[in-house]
């Protein structure tokens, strides 16, 4: 990527709209600059790269195999297909809140996944394509340069997990032998996609690590973190507006799984459960078996009681989420099932207070400019 690239004009960008009020920060004298520059590097250098690797080696085998499925089309091959299809899409949900940088960039985020889809364009364009079926579109490199809303997760979930399409895609009817032909250039696009994105982070890791006077985007290390504690911040608001918020509706009779992410594949849910996954790397500075505790925001913070609060709180909202199933629709079928999505709701409300009083004032990173209120 040209080194002239502002990285600034690519960071959290969101198609959210919603006004929050950061609160003041804690009284205390100023954190120096260079308290922010270790953990710049390690969750920019040390973190992120191991999963954006993983992340490409998930659409490569997702990639290969929807390829042999095609080959010889049956029902354990879809079975197998799908489950491709779940693992990359368990990564990407985890790397997802982060936005920024080559995540965002060129709409980088939208092609890997079209959503929130308000206006139902994935579902006009789809119709369209499987009345024309256009063979530009089984090929990646053409299918690249196409709305984002016929790439992507979203688009292969559609191809795959559609009970109607798995029929056709096992009898390998006139439609099956299309819709594998697109899958497989989703699939092969999503591979392009993630290997320009881990390809690309090393520099952009770079610019943000060695923020000063002297660089063009980040004039201090404070200015740099910043963007590290809205991705959370922002993170945690995308999750309760759209995520949650979208399939609640006004009230339980507004209510509708339909309009919940991942829907078609039964995942809704368990796409939450990966980004705060994600979410809580930025914090704490390990991810899985990445990285290293304490070494991410939560190196900031200069409370012990303050710092296992945190952890304890968003431990409990983890737990309580691994009592739910694992999607939207699933948990309104239960009598009690839109109460239950509400107060997990209000527990993610309860996460971004803390991340806002606590994580903001103590970083002395949350005030200011938030990407999501409009301005």
């Amino acid at each position: 990527m040209s080194p002239q690239i502002c990285w600034r004009t690519v960071l959290l960008s969101t198609t959210a709209a919603m006004v929050v009020g950061f609160s003041a920060p804690v009284a205390q004298a100023d954190i120096p600059d260079e308290a922010y520059q270790p953990i710049l590097s390690h969750l920019l250098s040390n973190v992120i790269p191991p999963k954006l690797d993983a992340f490409h080696d998930a659409n490569a085998a997702l990639s290969d195999t929807i390829g042999d499925f095609c080959a010889e089309p049956d029902a354990g091959g879809l079975e197998k297909t799908q489950g491709a299809f779940h693992y990359a899409m368990d990564i990407w949900q985890e790397i997802q809140p982060w936005r920024m940088g080559p995540l965002v960039a060129n709409g980088r985020d939208q092609h890997i996944e079209y959503w929130p889809d308000k206006h139902g364009t994935a579902t006009r364009q789809f119709r369209k394509l499987m009345f024309d079926k256009p063979a530009a579109y089984t090929d990646p490199a053409k299918l690249s340069d196409a709305s984002a809303a016929l790439q992507g997760f979203p688009a292969l979930e559609e191809v795959l997990f559609d009970d109607e399409r798995a029929g056709q895609l096992i009898s390998a009817d006139e439609d099956g032998i299309y819709l594998c032909q697109y899958g497989q250039a989703i699939a092969s696009n999503l591979q392009t996609l993630s290997g320009e994105l881990r390809d690309e982070w090393p520099d952009f890791a770079q610019a943000m690590s060695t923020a000063g006077p002297d660089s063009m985007d980040y004039p201090t290390a404070k200015f740099a973190a910043t963007d590290l504690y809205r991705a959370l911040h922002e993170g945690l608001l995308i999750i309760s507006s759209q995520k949650l918020g979208r399939p609640l509706g006004e009230d339980e009779k507004d209510a509708k799984a339909s309009r919940a992410e991942s829907e078609t594949s039964r995942r809704s849910l368990r796409n939450i459960e990966h980004n705060l996954i994600g979410l809580f790397a930025l914090y704490d500075g390990k991810w899985g078996d990445i990285g290293e505790e304490g070494k991410g925001l939560a190196a900031l913070i200069d409370s012990s009681l303050l710092d296992r609060s945190f952890r304890l709180n968003w431990q409990t909202v983890q737990d309580e989420l691994s009592e739910l199933p694992s999607s939207v629709g699933e948990l309104l079928e239960q009598p009690d099932g839109y109460a239950k999505l509400l107060d997990f709701a209000g527990q993610i409300d309860f996460l971004t207070t803390l991340v806002e009083n606590d994580v903001g004032g103590n970083t002395q990173l949350g005030g200011g400019f938030n990407s999501l209120d409009g301005d």
